[in-house]
């Protein structure tokens, strides 16, 4: 895991992170029934677009851009890590169709940055994951999670699972009640996708969603990708190939069977985190999964696992067998206790690139997910 996420903004087609909504100025950020309000940030034409994924080396028909593409910042209310309120950011990019011309929503979560500047509502450029999306005919939608764009300086509640979720949902109600303040339609389809912390973030999303559905839309179909979504196990195998393995596999999964000293915890969770996060990262992770697995094993961050649960909503799940940064096992584990569980639509894509690891499966997920939203999307 310590390199364990490209960003997601090198490869815009693929893990889209997401600019948000449509006016200008500051979000009020009190509930959804407040007006609203937002920042533009940019405009790109289609060509402009098409123009900046093939300077990527990007394979995609050029016909497929259809549309030009407004991006905005919407500030928003939703809980950090700690339980507390704090006001958020994300972007929202709007295709620029005719009025009254519906459109799929898609909330896309980034995987792993480590500097400010690569968070979606930050990230200003044609090449965009949230622009290259939205041109297809998907208003898209990517929270900058806590910890990025206007918490900035938060601690990122990185891998716990109801903050990660909440920074999802939250978002998703605000920028549709925006959407709504400022007559731009939706057709009611809510899609979900993400790529490595952002699949881990997609399931948790999922899940609750699942559990309190937001009015006026209906999850369609939920796309998670190369995703940590068996935290515990994920983490056994990361300290197990630590430097230190021997110390800190067998100290920090014997939390069950005894009680570390403070000391250890301390010293164990730093070590960990060092090897997570670079020294030039100007985001703050927060340590809590890491402390909590080191301080009571497995059963300590059990409660962040998103693998075993029965989904209602078609779910795809693609990953290459060769990940060593987020463990093959992953998506196997999810799709066989999902399936398990009685849910009766999830599926494991495998990636085919060679070699089939975490960097080199990005550009094929892209690809995947352009296909597979197209068998649900309508009005694109």
């Amino acid at each position: 895991m310590r390199a364990i996420e490209l960003s997601p903004l090198k490869v815009p087609l693929i893990t889209v992170s997401i600019l948000l909504v449509l006016s200008c100025a500051k979000v009020n950020a009190a509930t959804p029934n407040a007006k609203a309000n937002a920042q533009k940030l940019a405009s790109f034409t289609s060509e402009q677009i098409s123009t900046a994924v093939s300077d990527l080396g990007i394979s995609i028909p050029d016909a497929l851009f259809k549309y030009s593409v407004s991006l905005y910042r919407l500030n928003y209310p939703t809980i950090d890590g700690y339980g507390k309120k704090v006001i958020a950011s994300g972007v929202i990019a709007i295709p620029s169709k005719g009025i009254n011309m519906p459109s799929p929503l898609l909330s896309f979560q980034h995987g792993t940055i480590f500097q400010d500047k690569e968070a979606p509502s930050n990230d200003l450029n044609a090449g965009a994951p949230p622009a290259i999306l939205a041109s297809l005919g998907y208003i898209t939608v990517a929270a900058d999670y806590v910890g990025y764009g206007q918490s900035k300086g938060k601690a990122h509640p990185y891998l716990l699972k109801k903050p990660s979720a909440r920074a999802v949902t939250d978002f998703i109600k605000h920028a549709t009640h925006w959407l709504k303040q400022t007559n731009i339609s939706l057709n009611k389809q809510l899609f979900l996708t993400g790529y490595s912390e952002g699949g881990y973030v997609t399931m948790a999303a999922h899940q609750a969603l699942q559990a309190r559905p937001i009015a006026g839309l209906n999850l369609t179909a939920s796309i998670p990708a190369a995703g940590p979504y068996h935290i515990s196990r994920t983490l056994k195998s990361f300290t197990s190939l630590s430097t230190n393995k021997q110390t800190i596999a067998s100290l920090a999964d014997s939390g069950n069977d005894q009680k570390l000293s403070p000391i250890i915890v301390d010293w164990l969770t730093d070590k960990i985190m060092d090897q997570l996060i670079p020294d030039n990262s100007d985001v703050i992770f927060q340590d809590t999964i890491i402390r909590d697995y080191v301080r009571n094993g497995s059963a300590g961050v059990a409660q962040h696992n998103v693998y075993a649960w029965q989904a209602t909503a078609p779910t795809f799940l693609f990953h290459g067998r060769n990940d060593v940064t987020v463990p093959f096992f992953n998506a196997t584990d999810a799709r066989d206790a999902m399936t398990a569980r009685g849910a009766p639509n999830v599926s494991l894509i495998e990636c085919t690139t060679t070699p089939a690891d975490h960097e080199a499966c990005i550009p094929e997920y892209g690809k995947a997910l352009i296909q597979l939203l197209e068998n649900y999307a309508q009005d694109l």
